[in-house]
């Protein structure tokens, strides 16, 4: 019997000890886990850094977008120079090739604008179509009178001059621009800002007539 109880009593030991080092161990876990817990961040450390992230983000594409605004006012503030690659004689045929299409894409709409007059005048000395209004010869003009028609704008003349100096007048409802020509997009492109002949020449007609032109 003594033995019996012995061997009870070490075992119930034994299962005190096992009970006691499951709870310590445990307890261990759960300290191990409530440290791990209290690393990570919280929801609003992380609504934190992700505004943080935004605004940086965000701080960055403005000072890109404002740099090439920039960028853009700077290169548009300079006049820009005749192609210098031209000789005279390119530089008239080119610009023939212009009249030539504005003159073939209008004509194309005459029908649904009625009243449309278009007239080209051969190479003479007279007054240009220039913003300052200077007087000098000219290497050839094409003239586009259009009537009024219903809207805000009324009828004028929209006039394309090829002048001495290599470069193109134009006359129309925005004002009065100059042009050169850029040989690398074979584009004519405005003097002062670079804007597009064709394009505003384009938005100009269909705020005054009737029909797109295909330039």
């Amino acid at each position: 019997k003594t033995g019996i109880m012995t061997t009870m009593s070490a075992a119930n030991m034994m299962m005190r000890g096992g009970i006691i080092m499951s709870r310590r161990s445990l307890v261990a876990c759960s300290s191990a886990a409530s440290r791990s817990l209290s690393t990570l961040p919280s929801r609003y450390d992380v609504a934190t850094q992700l505004h943080a992230h935004q605004t940086t983000n965000y701080n960055h594409q403005r000072h890109h977008l404002f740099s090439t605004k920039t960028r853009r006012r700077r290169r548009g503030g300079a006049s820009l120079s005749n192609d210098r690659d031209l000789s005279p004689q390119q530089f008239l045929s080119v610009a023939n090739d212009l009249l030539d299409k504005v003159e073939s894409s209008v004509l194309k709409l005459k029908n649904n604008n009625e009243g449309i007059e278009v007239t080209r005048h051969p190479a003479s000395s007279g007054s240009t179509s220039d913003a300052d209004g200077s007087d000098r010869q000219h290497l050839g003009q094409l003239e586009i009178k259009v009537p009024s028609i219903e809207g805000p704008y009324e009828g004028g003349t929209y006039m394309l001059t090829i002048n001495a100096d290599n470069n193109v007048a134009l006359q129309c409802l925005s004002g009065n621009f100059t042009y050169v020509y850029n040989s690398v997009t074979s584009e004519w492109v405005g003097q002062e800002d670079g804007h597009s002949l064709l394009g505003i020449l384009t938005r100009d007609w269909i705020r005054q007539c009737h029909g797109v032109p295909d330039f």
